[in-house]
This record gives structure tokens, C-alpha cells and sequence, in this order.
């Protein structure tokens, strides 16, 4: 029987980057995505191109309970990797619904992906896979590095999702893993200017930002052939929080 990983955001950029990745490695799929159906319908197509079973599944991470409610209802017996790619970024909005969005960014970035892994814990806790199951997220390493400026509401969710994440480790040991992938730029976002991109990648030490396939590596490595790694927060940045200032 092939392994069940469930990526949640995989239809589009990192999301579909890991999903092709774990189909290539003998994964069968559910592929969750919010409203970009088009895509999440794309990356089902190339999955099974690639021999995989492909399931999808609506999800919005900023309504937790209907989430977890809907993760109830697939009945899933086992599933052997859990990865959220979806997250919200965006910058403070500063005005008279700034709580409003710092909730909003709380929902989605840390508590609904924390209380998915507890939820489908029954079924991860049924993998094979060597060392047991994985449960990976994405972070980001300006949590722990230098704050970014209009993205306290962001950055306040994946500070919660990093130590939530160390803490379900120690809550789903021994037989499921649990780490984050604490990642520099991973594709470009749309709406950054040229300007910007060229300032951040001079302060890159290996030159350029991440790519989809660079997080599907490690993620595949987390999750087939690291056994002994949980509780970990891996950088994925290029070496930019080392620092570096200069081109």
C-alpha cells in the first residue's frame, strides 16, 4: 500500500512544489486548497501523471472549527505526513481592524495547523514509515531574526506556530515527528517590486531565493529519510540570516 501524505495549500508555488515531490516518491495525495480550485485541479492532474491517487479537499484555515470538522469527515484509518504550505502574509493594516487580522493571521499561520496535527493524530500515529509519521509547517526566519517592519500581526502567528510546533513534538512522540521548516523567501510573492527583490537577494549568501523544489527536497528528506529528527526548526534561506549585508 502506497504512504498518504495530506498537503494542505497544494494548489500553487511551495504547496504544489511538495505535492509533486512526495507523488514522485510514492505518495498518494490529499491536496487541500481554499478557493484556487483551478489550481488545486492542476496539481491533482500533474500528481497522478506521476502515479499518484489524488484526493481534493476544500479548506479554510481561518474558520478552525468547519476545518477540523471537515478533516473529521474523511475518516481517514492512516496517514503518514501532514505538511501546511498555506499561511497568510500580509502586512498590518493599522486601522480599526487590526484585531480583526491578528486573529485572522492567528487562525490560519498557528492555530489551525496545530490543532489539524492533534485532530488526524489517531491516523498519523498508524504510519509504517521508518521513525513514524512527520507533520512539517513552514515559518519563517525573520520570527527569529531581524523583524520585519508593518508585520507584527504575521509575525506574532509564526512566532505561535514555531513554539506550538516544539511542543507538539513533544506531545505526539514517539511515533509521529513534528518539525518546522523555517524558510527566507521560497518563490518570489507577486506583489513585490523588482527594487526589493534585487535588495534582498544581495543580502543572500548563496545569491538567490528558494524555490518550490528546494522545500519539496527537504520536506521529502524530513519526511522518508530523517527518522531521529523531531522538534527541530530547520532554516531554508540561503544563509540570509546569517546576516550578510553585502552583494
Amino acid at each position: 500500500m502506497r504512504p498518504l501524505a495530506m498537503v494542505v495549500g497544494g494548489s500553487r508555488r511551495v504547496g504544489r512544489g511538495v505535492a509533486l515531490e512526495l507523488a514522485r516518491s510514492g505518495f498518494d495525495l490529499i491536496v487541500t486548497y481554499h478557493t484556487d480550485i483551478r489550481g488545486a485541479r492542476e496539481t491533482e492532474s500533474m500528481a497522478i501523471a506521476l502515479g499518484a491517487k489524488v484526493d481534493l479537499h476544500k479548506m479554510d484555515l481561518n474558520h478552525s472549527n468547519i476545518a477540523l470538522d471537515g478533516v473529521r469527515g474523511l475518516g481517514l484509518e492512516k496517514l503518514d505526513a501532514l505538511i501546511v504550505s498555506a499561511a497568510v502574509w500580509e502586512k498590518d493594516c493599522n486601522t480599526g481592524a487590526d484585531m480583526d487580522q491578528a486573529e485572522r493571521c492567528m487562525r490560519v499561520n498557528a492555530r489551525t495547523p496545530i490543532e489539524l496535527a492533534r485532530t488526524l493524530a489517531p491516523a498519523l500515529n498508524q504510519s509504517s514509515l521508518q521513525g513514524g509519521a512527520c507533520v512539517i509547517a513552514f515559518g519563517d526566519i525573520h520570527v527569529d531574526f531581524r523583524p520585519l517592519k508593518d508585520f507584527k500581526n504575521y509575525l506574532a502567528s509564526k512566532r505561535a506556530l514555531h513554539s506550538g510546533f516544539q511542543a507538539l513534538a513533544l506531545e505526539l512522540a514517539p511515533k509521529i515527528r513534528v518539525n518546522v521548516i523555517v524558510a527566507g523567501v521560497i518563490d518570489w510573492p507577486e506583489s513585490m517590486p523588482q527594487v526589493e527583490r534585487d535588495a534582498y537577494v544581495a543580502r543572500v549568501p548563496l545569491g538567490r531565493v528558494g524555490t518550490p523544489h528546494d522545500a519539496a527536497a527537504l520536506v521529502r528528506f524530513l519526511t522518508l529519510e530523517a527518522p531521529f529528527i523531531t522538534g527541530a526548526a530547520i532554516p531554508l534561506d540561503g544563509g540570509r540570516s546569517l546576516g550578510n549585508e553585502v552583494g
